[in-house]
């Protein structure tokens, strides 16, 4: 098959996290996506009464906004979610994280581990078809069982726990980017 290419949004100026209401001693998820059930918002938010020390950013927009605020409050972990809206300035949003998370449900390719990629982000994802298939557990990212907080949970405080661990994903994942993913071999590959 012939792959999607991503932009490349490396080398962008992180967004301001104190804007963004993440303390400067909290770990940084960052998830981007339509607020929709497919995409398992509902399971991070469950993953992260886990992690007390972890905020979660939430780019995005759709039905599912005033459901997940409700999870958020019933968990007790609204004060570590931020509901951003969507959002023009993922590269920015990236450049600001620790780690970025894809708990879909259902994600056909993972555009959004792509551009986490291309930022040179470490990556936790549900193993749902598309990001199963771009990721190598253990080397460009994580992968937890779909629909499971609780190992969600644990693969967050693995690279919280364990930076080198984490910078090593974030390189691997931004050289597998450069490599298959990104515009020019893309378009090679379409060409040929």
């Amino acid at each position: 098959h012939l792959p999607n290419f991503a932009p490349d949004l490396a080398g962008a100026a992180p967004a301001d996290r104190a804007a963004l209401g993440v303390p400067a001693d909290a770990l940084f998820v960052l998830t981007m996506g339509r607020l929709h059930p497919n995409k398992g918002f509902d399971v991070l938010i469950e993953a992260l009464a886990h992690l007390p020390d972890v905020v979660v950013a939430v780019a995005g927009e759709g039905e599912q906004r005033a459901a997940l605020t409700a999870l958020a409050q019933q968990r007790g972990v609204d004060g570590r979610v931020r509901f951003l809206g969507w959002r023009d300035d993922q590269a920015r949003l990236l450049a600001a994280c620790d780690l970025f998370v894809c708990p879909s449900r259902h994600e056909p390719l993972g555009n959004v581990v792509l551009e986490a990629w291309s930022a040179a982000r470490p990556v936790v994802a549900a193993s749902s078809p598309g990001p199963a298939e771009l990721i190598a557990h253990g080397t460009t990212g994580l992968l937890v069982p779909v629909e499971d907080a609780r190992a969600l949970a644990d693969a967050i405080a693995a690279l919280r726990d364990h930076p080198a661990r984490a910078r090593a994903l974030a390189e691997a994942g931004r050289v597998t980017f450069r490599r298959e993913h990104a515009e020019a071999p893309v378009l090679a590959r379409w060409c040929g």
